[in-house]
C-alpha cells in the first residue's frame, strides 16, 4: 500500500512539472502548453525544413534569370488609304479632300530588335487621285497640259490628275506600351518613302466629248519623296505623309498639288 501511494505522488509530480513548462521541443516540433480555468490547451509548432541547399550567412541566394528578347522578323500584308488635305493658297492647285484620295496596298517587313524598337521597311503600289477644281482655268496649265484646250467649266464634269506609283519605304517603330505578343501594343513609326512614277496623266471628263487624257512627261516629275509617320496598335494605324518634293516640274506648271495626306492602314498575315 506504501508503495502504490508514492506511485501515485510521483506520477502527479511529473504530470505538474509538463503542465508547467512553457515548452517542450521533440525534433522540428515544438509543444506548448497553455493552462486555462478548467482544461489545458496543447499547441504544436513545426518548423518547416530548410529547402536544400541553403546559402551560409555569407552566401546570396541565386537570383532567377531575366527573359531576354530574341529579335525576330515579321511579314505582313497591309492596304490603306488616305484623304487629301486641301490648301488653297497661291502656290497649290485647288484640290477637292473628301475626293482626292491615295491608295496604298503592299508589303511591310518588319525586324523587332528588341520589345521597345524595331526596323522595318515597306514596298507597295500607291494610287494618287487629285481631284481638282479650276486647274483647267489657269493659263499655264492649259498651255502645257491641255495644249491649249479650251474647256467650259459649265462642261466639265471632272477633272483630275491620276498618278501609278511603285514606293519604297523605310522606318523606325517605338513601341511606346510594348507586348510579348508580335503584334500588339501601341506604337509609332517614323520613316520616308521613295515613289517611282510608273505612269501619271490629267484627265478631263466633259459632258460633250467624255474622258480625255493628258501626257507630258517634261510637266509630271518622275520621282516623289515623302516623310511618313503612323500611331497604332496591332493590325490598324492612322498614318500622316508630308510630300516633300514637286509633283509637278516646278519650270513648268507655277503651282504644286497639296503636300499632306492622312488615312488609316491596315495590316494582314
Amino acid at each position: 500500500m506504501k508503495k502504490i501511494i508514492i506511485t501515485i505522488f510521483c506520477i502527479a509530480c511529473m504530470s505538474t512539472g509538463v503542465i508547467a513548462q512553457s515548452g517542450v521541443r521533440i525534433g522540428n516540433y515544438e509543444f506548448n502548453v497553455k493552462k486555462a480555468v478548467k482544461d489545458s490547451v496543447i499547441q504544436v509548432y513545426a518548423e518547416e525544413d530548410p529547402c536544400p541547399p541553403c546559402p551560409s550567412e555569407n552566401e546570396t541566394r541565386p537570383q532567377p534569370k531575366k527573359t531576354k528578347h530574341i529579335p525576330r522578323t515579321y511579314n505582313n500584308f497591309f492596304c490603306g488609304i488616305g484623304f487629301t488635305l486641301p490648301d488653297n493658297g497661291s502656290d497649290y492647285y485647288s484640290a477637292l479632300g473628301n475626293k482626292s484620295i491615295a491608295i496604298d496596298a503592299g508589303w511591310i517587313r518588319r525586324y523587332q530588335i528588341a520589345r521597345w524598337f524595331a526596323l522595318g521597311g515597306t514596298l507597295n503600289y500607291t494610287f494618287y487621285n487629285y481631284k481638282l477644281r479650276d486647274a483647267s482655268n489657269e493659263p499655264i496649265f492649259r498651255e502645257e497640259i491641255l495644249n491649249n484646250g479650251d474647256f467650259d467649266m459649265n462642261n466639265i464634269r471632272k477633272q483630275v490628275f491620276r498618278s501609278h506609283n511603285i514606293s519604297v519605304g523605310a522606318f523606325a517603330r517605338f513601341n511606346i506600351i510594348p507586348s510579348i505578343y508580335s503584334n500588339t501594343g501601341l506604337f509609332i513609326d517614323f520613316g520616308a518613302q521613295g515613289d517611282v512614277v510608273v505612269d501619271s496623266y490629267y484627265l478631263i471628263n466633259t459632258r460633250s466629248e467624255g474622258k480625255e487624257k493628258f501626257y507630258n512627261d517634261n510637266a509630271y516629275s518622275p520621282f516623289i519623296a515623302s516623310a511618313i509617320a503612323r500611331v497604332g496598335s496591332g493590325n490598324a494605324a492612322f498614318f500622316a505623309r508630308y510630300r516633300f518634293t514637286d509633283i509637278y516640274n516646278s519650270k513648268v506648271l507655277p503651282m504644286q498639288l497639296p503636300p499632306l495626306t492622312f488615312g488609316v492602314q491596315f495590316g494582314f498575315k
